[in-house]
């Protein structure tokens, strides 16, 4: 990426040398996230953001389709959320797919869906906040060959195996940071054949689909983060033996582990102490160097209780304390450890201090 920043001043819409290295640079970008995912280079779009990715289907998907039923899951990420919210209040036909108390998406609610209609679908790979895993190949067997589907696979990318074609879908959303690559650069994969309006007008960039000036040191520094995934998808059972020990030594401690249940991701742990609200928790580890989010770290500032934990039925108590651990290929056992130790302390901390104010 720096020797893009001290190289690459073309336009890759310009015809002159400097615009076609960059174009090229681009392609060649392209073609190498696109190979990461078991997709087409020309499926490849690519975004500022998971979040404009998942704004751009939920828009440009209903615009070619106004009169279809359009399902998402109720845990999704508020990018999917509030835009199909939106769809609802103009007097789209949406409904909700409920999720389970163990926190899988209910497969059953899918035979009521009928499969003679145009159906567009939106769910996750894996959940933002539990780590919870939706089997996608089964999904599309439920719903059908006919349903248009779309997942947000954003927590899915560098965690799991992603195999763009193999899973059946006809959109998905990636993002370059949950893979150590830049931020703000991200991507829309659309399957060739399906439709679906521009979300930027302008100048016709990718394929006219997106339009703007590349951010060419980003779209670099993603598809060299995509080339060094599968090295990261080789660590995932280390990260798993740590989260599980983390887990067996919270759980000591009291702490309730979300959708323990169900299969997950082997970085992620969501959890909480019932008597100890999640933001406090964070707070308290903070000063200890420990970076941990009360669900998704792009809501973390939200005060409300987590919305994927009211969907799997618990109380509102219950879900204000959660905490999101996520561990990275950095960590080791003694990060872990010194995590443990410094939760242990705090908890009894703030515990007793919550005894005296009542």
């Amino acid at each position: 990426m720096l020797d893009c920043l001290k190289t690459q001043f073309g336009n890759p819409s310009s015809n002159h040398s400097f615009g076609r290295k960059a174009h090229e640079l681009v392609e060649e970008s392209r073609d190498k996230v696109a190979r990461s995912i078991g997709a087409l280079p020309q499926e490849v779009f690519f975004t500022s953001s998971g979040t404009e990715s998942n704004n751009w289907f939920v828009s440009g998907i209903s615009s070619v389709y106004p009169d279809a039923h359009f399902y998402y899951g109720a845990t999704e990420h508020p990018c999917i959320l509030k835009p199909m919210q939106k769809l609802k209040n103009s007097g789209m036909h949406v409904k909700k797919i409920p999720c389970l108390p163990r926190g899988g998406i209910d497969f059953n609610y899918l035979e009521t869906i009928n499969s003679d209609q145009i159906n567009i679908i939106s769910i996750m790979h894996v959940n933002n906040e539990t780590g919870a895993i939706t089997d996608l190949k089964k999904f599309r067997k439920l719903v059908g060959d006919k349903a248009i589907i779309h997942s947000d696979a954003v927590q899915a990318l560098g965690k799991i195996d992603l195999n763009f074609h193999e899973l059946g879908i006809d959109f998905m959303t990636i993002s370059s940071h949950k893979i150590n690559g830049p931020q703000g650069i991200a991507a829309l994969i659309i399957k060739n054949g399906i439709d679906i309006d521009p979300f930027i007008l302008g100048g016709g960039q990718e394929s006219g689909m997106r339009s703007g000036t590349e951010n060419i040191a980003s779209i670099a520094g993603f598809a060299k983060a995509c080339e060094l995934n599968s090295e990261k998808l080789q660590d995932s059972s280390r990260q798993g033996a740590l989260r599980d020990l983390f887990e067996s030594k919270i759980s000591e401690l009291g702490a309730v582990i979300f959708a323990q249940a169900e299969p997950r991701i082997e970085n992620t742990s969501f959890f909480g102490f019932p008597s100890i609200d999640g933001a406090t928790l964070i707070t308290a580890l903070d000063k200890y160097g420990i970076g941990i989010a009360s669900g998704s770290a792009c809501s973390s500032n939200n005060k409300e209780p987590s919305h994927v934990l009211i969907e799997m039925g618990m109380d509102p108590i219950t879900a204000q304390s959660a905490v999101r651990l996520s561990l990275s290929t950095l960590n080791t056992q003694d990060d872990v450890l010194y995590l443990i130790d410094k939760i242990k302390y705090e908890v009894k901390r703030l515990t007793s201090f919550a005894s005296i104010l009542n």
